[in-house]
C-alpha cells in the first residue's frame, strides 16, 4: 500500500463522517476526533509523523465496533484504514 491510497481511502472516509445525521453525543465526539486524525494527516506539508498515523489508527480500532453495526460503510473504510496502516508498519 501506498501513501496515494491512504489519502484516497482517507478521503472517502472524511467524506463519509460529515454525512452522517442523527447520531448521539458519544458517537458525534468519536467522529469528530476521527476526522480531526484524518485532518492533520491529509492536510500536513511534508513527512507525515508516525504518531499521526498511531493516533488515527487507535482511532479506528476504538470506532469499528461502535459504529459497525449502524453505520456499516463507515466501519468498512475503517477497517481498510487499519489494514493499510499495518501493511505501512504502523
Amino acid at each position: 500500500m501506498d501513501k496515494d491510497q491512504l489519502n484516497e481511502t482517507l478521503a472517502k472516509l472524511q467524506a463519509e463522517l460529515k454525512s452522517v445525521t442523527g447520531i448521539d453525543d458519544r458517537s458525534r465526539e468519536m467522529l469528530n476526533k476521527l476526522d480531526g486524525d484524518i485532518h492533520r494527516i491529509l492536510h500536513r506539508s511534508g513527512e507525515i509523523l508516525p504518531a499521526h498515523h498511531e493516533s488515527l489508527r487507535e482511532s479506528l480500532a476504538d470506532s469499528v465496533e461502535y459504529f459497525e453495526a449502524s453505520h456499516p460503510t463507515i466501519t468498512a473504510l475503517m477497517n481498510r484504514l487499519i489494514k493499510i496502516l499495518s501493511d505501512m508498519g504502523i
